[in-house]
């Protein structure tokens, strides 16, 4: 998947954008190497990368009024493996998975995934 998703509510990612103020630039997640940073001291930006896929996660405005901006993501690689790492609850990753530009099969695929 390779286009941008902007979601209107936060479904957990925004705990994910956070975590940048409880590590370093750099860390490990759960096996993932992760980043937080903002771009330009106005957005925020969270990556996840290693051999299977790759996520990002923006927030525009994040040093300013976020609560009507959506965050955008982007998955490349295997989004069922990184719909099954990402560390947000079940039901935020069904709300995920309901706005990828998926077929139903591909959808059904991935919420038995997680």
């Amino acid at each position: 998947m390779t286009d941008w998703i902007a979601l209107t509510e936060f479904h957990g990612l925004l705990g994910l954008l956070l975590t940048g103020d409880e590590h370093e630039p750099s860390f490990d997640l759960n096996g993932v190497k992760c980043a937080v940073a903002d771009i330009a001291g106005r957005d925020a930006r969270f990556e996840a990368v290693c051999s299977h896929f790759g996520f990002a996660a923006v927030l525009p405005g994040w040093y300013g009024d976020y609560t009507t901006t959506p965050i955008h993501i982007l998955i490349v690689g295997d989004v069922r493996a990184c719909l099954q790492w990402l560390p947000i609850s079940r039901d935020d990753k069904c709300a995920l998975i309901d706005r990828l530009p998926f077929d139903e099969i591909d959808k059904t695929m991935c919420r038995l995934s997680v």
